[in-house]
């Protein structure tokens, strides 16, 4: 791993990514000395996690095709364009066009395609967390300010384990002495050997332990955004864990950390207006985790809302980020998110085609900006009920569901609810008639998060595959292979040669993912 990791280590990296560090670029230019200056306070300490943390939402760190590289969101809009629910109308300019058509995975070789793109994503936040880690015990200052600046960096290497281990390999149930992905726990340099891929259950353990630490160092500090939400605090930690609970079936456990992000004050689901507001606002009263971007701050032309709002002249007005029109059926009239996509029927301009999406849209469409939300309090709400239906808690479990379908369908929420199997089976699978309350629960979840959460992770966990062959399909990419199969090869990305290349613990003939 080599050459990876002297690509993606160092505090000089944080520092590239972090524009009120002017000053230490140019009074230390060496590695050496800015990681002594920026670690000799807790507030350097700081400005290097905020370095990570514009990472989120910034296409600087990325090789090539840095016009479908910008962070987080980057991930989630191609994990769900490998699923059925959201869709490009047209090619394009080609972003994203080959991960929603499965033509990415023999890219491995090039180090500006999907797979090494996401591979160094994540592993450079890795890196950078662990140079901080690694000051864990000689950073001076206040033992709480250090400790809510460490949580914050176990926390982020979690979520990037996490990420990495659901893209490289199938879900944890039942495959957990599958092959992960390398773990470092320590700063790596360009001498430092690379690791093999142990196993799925050895990455999942660092990824619980680091959350119970994050968790822990929080938790005398759990008002530690300081109002900036891009900040992870003591609920985000806990809303992460409540994700990786879910994938291991730990339904208890995410029951319990699901409601603990919950807690947070101040923070409730959108009501009214909010919900036709652009989800471009961290202000938002939902929003747990997002980034504020500002002009200044980021490569703003080449980001999210320019390939989701086709109002603008940019990537989303010739390749429309649309609804696959069976699911946009299963939303009743009188559902308030029903306007967030157009209906079969409109037509005439950019804006108006069918079943073009308006949940996303710029804030301000002069300036290309727009922030960028990574989570919400309804994706808790939504686990919560999932996991209590799991763990045969049914009635708890309709209740959870309720609280957030009462606010979206308050006219006709009950008859839908009331005409369900109270069972936790899954029979609806990707498309199909909700009978049960699970089928409810994900079908909601499928609505509710629609563009916001990795919908290929879901289809992985639940093990139902996808069907984009509805009657009258609005997909421009169907497959001849079999797409319900939920162990298919397709769903989990190649590992990039850069790795095989450089890393002498890792074979290409042995080590990588099934061609």
């Amino acid at each position: 791993m080599k050459k990876i990791l002297y690509y993606i280590t160092g505090v000089s990296l944080i520092l590239s990514f972090s524009a009120c560090q002017k000053d230490f670029l140019e009074t230390a230019p060496t590695d050496k000395a800015t990681e002594e200056e920026m670690f000799s306070t807790i507030e350097g300490a700081q400005v290097a996690m905020n370095g990570i943390y514009r990472m989120l939402y910034s296409s600087g760190w990325s090789v090539g095709n840095t016009d479908q590289n910008f962070g987080i969101l980057s991930t989630k809009l191609y994990t769900s364009l490998m699923g059925e629910d959201l869709l490009q109308d047209a090619q394009g300019n080609g972003w994203f066009y080959f991960d929603y058509g499965y033509d990415v995975r023999s890219r491995f070789t090039a180090a500006s395609w999907r797979p090494y793109a996401t591979w160094n994503f994540y592993y450079t936040l890795i890196s950078n967390a662990n140079v901080i880690l690694s000051k864990e015990e000689t950073l001076p200052g206040d033992p709480e300010a250090v400790n809510v600046v460490m949580a914050q960096a176990y926390a982020i290497r979690a979520y990037a384990y996490f990420q990495l281990i659901q893209s490289f390999q199938q879900t944890y149930m039942g495959h957990q002495g599958a092959p992960g992905v390398p773990v470092y726990v320590e700063p790596t340099t360009s001498k430092s050997e690379g690791k093999g891929r142990g196993t799925v259950e050895d990455v999942y353990k660092v990824i619980n332990n680091d959350l119970d630490k994050a968790i822990l160092l929080f938790s005398n500090n759990k008002e530690s955004q300081e109002g900036y939400k891009t900040n992870i605090d003591y609920y985000i930690a806990n809303a992460i864990k409540a994700n990786v609970s879910l994938v291991q079936n730990k339904w208890a456990d995410a029951v319990g950390y699901a409601k603990e992000a919950l807690s947070k004050p101040g923070l409730g689901m959108l009501t009214g207006d909010e919900l036709y507001s652009g989800f471009n606002s961290v202000s938002l009263k939902s929003v747990l985790w997002g980034a504020e971007v500002i002009a200044d701050q980021s490569t703003i032309y080449a980001s999210f809302f320019s390939h989701m709002d086709a109002r603008a002249d940019r990537y989303a007005k010739s390749s429309r980020k649309v609804i696959y029109n069976w699911l946009y059926d299963q939303i009743p009239s009188t559902d308030l998110r029903k306007k967030w996509w157009n209906g079969p029927n409109d037509g005439g301009t950019a804006d108006l085609k069918p079943y073009n999406q308006h949940k996303f849209r710029y804030s301000n469409m002069n300036s290309d900006l727009g922030d960028y939300i990574f989570m919400r309090a309804e994706e808790m709400q939504l686990v919560m009920a999932e996991a209590l239906a799991n763990d045969n808690k049914l009635v708890e479990a309709k209740a959870a569901l309720e609280t957030l379908m009462k606010v979206r369908n308050p006219q006709s929420y009950q008859s839908d609810l009331n005409g369900l199997v109270m069972s936790k089976e899954l029979k609806m699978g990707s498309i199909g008639i909700p009978t049960t309350l699970m089928d409810m629960i994900i079908l909601q979840r499928r609505i509710e998060l629609w563009g916001e959460t990795e919908r290929i992770f879901d289809i992985l966990r639940l093990k139902t595959g996808f069907d984009r062959k509805a009657s009258g399909t609005n997909h421009t990419k169907t497959f001849s292979w079999n797409t319900l199969d939920p162990k298919n090869k397709e769903f989990i990305l190649t590992i990039p040669q850069k790795e095989f290349d450089g890393n002498p613990n890792m074979d290409a003939t042995k080590d990588q993912n099934p061609m």
